[in-house]
């Protein structure tokens, strides 16, 4: 959960909606096939639960999403507007700047 204060009053952000809204997001960039998988391995070594893992440090986001591309695409192209487009939407939608965020391709899916 995010907590902001301002002359209003205050503000609390659920983390399942950044999280949503972060899935929707890469959902609707091209190349981009889907979440990889979590695997027992990922859980036991990494501690990690989730394709996407958002962490809030000193009111700045930094977010990591894991991913799948489709076969023939141009992965860094596709990366890089990804974390552009991820890093526009959040701060757009909750104005709260995003410090860092990482891509990291875990699959290439062939048609």
């Amino acid at each position: 959960m995010l907590y902001m204060e301002n002359s209003i009053g205050k503000i609390t952000i659920s983390d399942a909606y950044l999280r949503g809204l972060t899935e929707q997001t890469v959902m609707q960039c091209f190349g981009v096939s889907g979440f990889a998988e979590v695997r027992l391995t990922d859980k036991l070594f990494e501690g990690r639960f989730s394709p996407i893992e958002i962490e809030a440090d000193e009111n700045m986001l930094n977010i990591s999403v894991h991913i799948g591309v489709m076969y023939g695409v141009n992965i860094p192209v596709v990366v890089n507007a990804l974390m552009h487009k991820i890093e526009f939407v959040i701060e757009d939608a909750v104005r709260i700047p995003v410090n860092r965020v990482r891509v990291f391709v875990d699959e290439i899916i062939e048609p």
